[in-house]
């Protein structure tokens, strides 16, 4: 559902419900089609006749009430998706409407149809203006920022809770929390927030009638998680989901994420709850903020800090000052992880086992501590302002490339690998690839046989070059420089926001995510090994065994 924007006072409007969140998926993320995911009483707030002697004003901005709101290439609905809106999101009309093929339009509605927006393609506007929100007490939910390193606040869920589509009422708590006036959980977790409850009230279901809570499926999806987990499994995702139309989105398990949008009290527990960007409702005690995530910031490169670079990548490294015969190294000082150095052009030292590579101040760093990112020619048939990524999955480093000229670099974590495990190797593809999508967040869930299931609201920065394959931020581990990731290609908040906002296609303002096409085709990704794969001798295989090299003396 999507609200044209004029300057004419709009008709009362019935308070909404929130839209439905889309199913979160480890893909690009299809949107759709707002008429399919818009709350029922906007959708009969927008059907109310408009008075006959107003005249038709065309408005200027629309503004976006569904949970994806997609852009089309042309007005009508099986045209194909050039992008799409979040809730809350605004943007500009440039002309309109075209018609209203596909898009369900009151008749008494001369202002709905489709519309032309700023960034290029259609949306279907059923109907109503509003200034400046549909309704009174609208309150759209938070808007991603882009100057930020993280879009949204996040935070992660300790215990068993259960995400609901509404607020949920004491009833509700009843049938699907009934531990809770029981005095225990099924993970043996707090119980405080429950003891305003009335426990002495029978069990009832939410439309008041008698229930067995052991009946519903939202119990027997409860019991299906402890009975893996007591036979030693993880459950599946499949397991966690509500019932489709119930009140229960899905339960979520120690280590889940979400995106924060606000708190909001329960008038009927008395209780506050988070509402999260995908329009859940996840009871505050169990969320913990995320607050520790990673500020580091690779390299934008220019004449003072050009390639070869290298960073410190072990927990405790040293800066070495080179033998003056050029055939050792002797400690100078210790630096921390993560440390940047600009690297010489000059052969390295070389001292019995180890090796040291010589910075441009001098000094030298040993080259089992460090990363280093090298100058790369640019593959055949890239033009020369063409913007283009490269990726060193053995040296975890990223180079963004416009034709010849490095403009950027950093540290990543790709897959990590278990070539004796199929189940728990993760490498990352290779091969030359381009951007398909880019999207400010996209939620990223799944089973993963070695892991169990995993579900991440609202990872921030993802662009998708090869299925189910993303450039994305991390926010839930700070060890780039090492393989970490079920294959995608990790890095630092702050840098996945610089690769994001350079890389193409375009985002056009107010947009959510894009599609690359043949008029906007996304950048280049090239995926190698630079070694062949092969582990370098002398330096550690994971960061679990990144210790400190003794210095030489």
């Amino acid at each position: 559902m999507v609200f044209a924007l004029s300057d004419r006072a709009p008709a009362p409007r019935a308070p909404a419900l929130l839209a439905e969140p889309a199913p979160p998926l480890h893909r690009p993320a299809e949107p759709v089609d707002a008429s399919t995911t818009a709350a029922p009483p906007i959708a009969a707030a927008a059907a109310e006749p408009v008075d006959a002697g107003l005249p038709f004003e065309r408005p200027t901005a629309l503004i976006a009430l569904a949970t994806w709101t997609p852009v089309r290439v042309e007005p009508r609905r099986d045209a194909q998706a050039l992008g799409y809106l979040r809730a809350g999101a605004t943007v500009d009309i440039l002309d309109g409407p075209a018609g209203r093929d596909g898009c369900v339009v009151h008749r008494d509605h001369p202002e709905g149809g489709w519309y032309r927006v700023r960034g290029g393609g259609y949306i279907c506007v059923g109907g109503g203006f509003a200034v400046p929100a549909p309704y009174r007490g609208y309150r759209a939910p938070t808007q991603p920022d882009l100057d930020a390193g993280m879009p949204y606040p996040y935070a992660i869920n300790y215990g068993q809770s259960i995400m609901y589509r509404r607020l949920p009422t004491l009833a509700d708590l009843r049938v699907y929390e009934p531990w809770r006036f029981s005095r225990s959980t099924p993970d043996a977790g707090s119980v405080s927030a429950a003891e305003g409850l009335d426990a002495g009230t029978p069990p009832t279901s939410p439309s008041g009638t008698e229930a067995d809570p052991s009946d519903t499926a939202e119990s027997r999806a409860a019991r299906r998680v402890a009975e893996v987990r007591d036979a030693g499994g993880p459950p599946r995702l499949g397991d966690l989901a509500g019932e489709r139309g119930g009140p229960v989105v899905r339960r979520l398990l120690s280590g889940m994420y979400v995106a924060l949008d606000r708190t909001i009290r329960s008038s009927g527990t008395d209780e506050v709850y988070w509402r999260t960007q995908s329009g859940g409702f996840v009871r505050n005690g169990r969320l913990a903020p995320v607050r520790n995530w990673s500020r580091f910031e690779g390299q934008v490169l220019d004449e003072t800090h050009r390639l070869p670079m290298a960073w410190m990548v072990s927990e405790t490294g040293w800066e070495y000052t080179p033998f003056a015969n050029g055939l050792g190294a002797s400690s100078h000082r210790r630096v921390p992880r993560l440390t940047p150095f600009v690297l010489a052009d000059a052969p390295p030292i070389r001292s019995g086992a180890q090796t040291f590579w010589r910075t441009v101040d001098g000094r030298a760093v040993n080259q089992r501590n460090v990363r280093r990112a090298l100058l790369r020619t640019p593959p055949e048939g890239v033009g020369p302002t063409e913007k283009w990524i490269d990726v060193d999955l053995d040296e975890q480093v990223l180079v963004a490339y416009e034709g010849a000229r490095p403009v950027f670099a950093t540290l990543i974590s790709s897959g990590r690998g278990d070539r004796n495990s199929g189940v728990r190797n993760y490498e990352s593809p290779t091969g030359s690839f381009r951007i398909q999508s880019r999207h400010i967040t996209n939620t990223m869930d799944g089973d993963t046989a070695g892991d169990g299931p995993y579900s991440i609201e609202d990872v921030p920065w993802v662009m998708y070059f090869h299925g189910s394959y993303a450039i994305h931020g991390a926010f839930w581990h700070s060890y780039f420089g090492w393989r970490m990731s079920h294959g995608c290609i990790n890095m630092s908040p702050p840098d996945a926001r610089w690769l994001f906002l350079w890389a193409d296609p375009a985002l056009p303002a107010g947009w959510h995510g894009v599609y690359a096409g043949t008029t906007q085709p996304g950048a280049r990704v090239e995926l190698r090994h630079s070694r062949a794969n092969a582990p370098e001798e002398g330096r550690p295989a994971s960061a679990a065994h990144a210790m400190p090299v003794a210095p030489t003396q």
